[in-house]
């Protein structure tokens, strides 16, 4: 079965169709960038018009880089405060003609590594960390996902600031810190979350995780530590996935 994803990011968006029983893309992944902050109504058409070109008339999953809860969006650190009570959902379900799911970014990367990934498998609790302008936190417990859990945005327990202020990507970026320097803040980062979940495995995804060979030596946890096994597909892939047969979700 074929299902499409498009997975939106503080830069731009991406979209593809993937085959759901084996995570393939099918086709071109396509790229669109755009500046943050960007507002919601030029991005909700950029978006409309994207949708209607491909004449997709089978399932649709997005993920947002924000918490969203029944279809509205609650949080949007990295595309502005405009987008916070926005109805997405409602702004984009009539532009395609299938099921339809909207879900937070990160939590999309979390499904596709539990269900087809890294963590496939895994039984227990497993924590999913997405590396990249901030830092998304999804846990799996037993199989069943806890949404929009946002713990990067806690507070540092060490510094000023939120813990993605210091630990994230575009924090190496910002600073300038090599992969050594980055991997020490890191640590600060991964014993904070062990500490919070107790997870029984750990999955690291981002553009990062090219430099895996080099970071891995310089991390330390007492539960096994895996690089995920999608690249730039895995959000796009994991909104796909809840789009078809939906995702086993706590509201706590």
């Amino acid at each position: 079965m074929l299902s499409m994803g498009i997975d939106i990011g503080g830069s731009g968006f991406r979209m593809g169709v993937f085959d759901i029983t084996t995570g393939a893309l099918q086709g071109e992944f396509h790229q669109h960038q755009h500046q943050a902050p960007i507002t919601p109504q030029t991005l909700v058409d950029r978006l409309r018009s994207c949708l209607e070109e491909a004449n997709w008339s089978g399932p649709l999953g997005i993920g947002f880089p924000g918490a969203i809860q029944q279809g509205t969006v609650l949080t949007a650190p990295n595309l502005g405060d405009d987008w916070i009570g926005m109805n997405l959902r409602e702004e984009l379900m009539g532009h395609h003609n299938g099921s339809f799911a909207l879900i937070n970014d990160a939590d999309a990367v979390g499904v596709a590594e539990y269900r087809m990934g890294a963590g496939r498998g895994e039984t227990g609790t497993l924590l999913t960390l997405t590396i990249g302008t901030g830092i998304g936190t999804t846990v799996h417990h037993n199989g069943v996902m806890t949404p929009n859990l946002e713990y990067g945005r806690h507070q540092h327990p060490r510094l000023n600031g939120c813990l993605e202020e210091h630990i994230s990507a575009a924090a190496r970026s910002k600073n300038q810190w090599s992969i050594e320097q980055w991997a020490e803040r890191f640590q600060e980062g991964l014993d904070y979350f062990e500490n919070l979940v107790s997870p029984d495995c750990i999955i690291l995804y981002g553009g990062i995780m090219e430099h895996w060979k080099e970071i891995s030596p310089h991390l330390s946890t007492p539960m096994p530590i895996k690089a995920a096994r999608y690249g730039e597909t895995a959000g796009a892939l994991g909104a796909a996935l809840v789009a078809v047969d939906g995702v086993n979700v706590s509201l706590g």
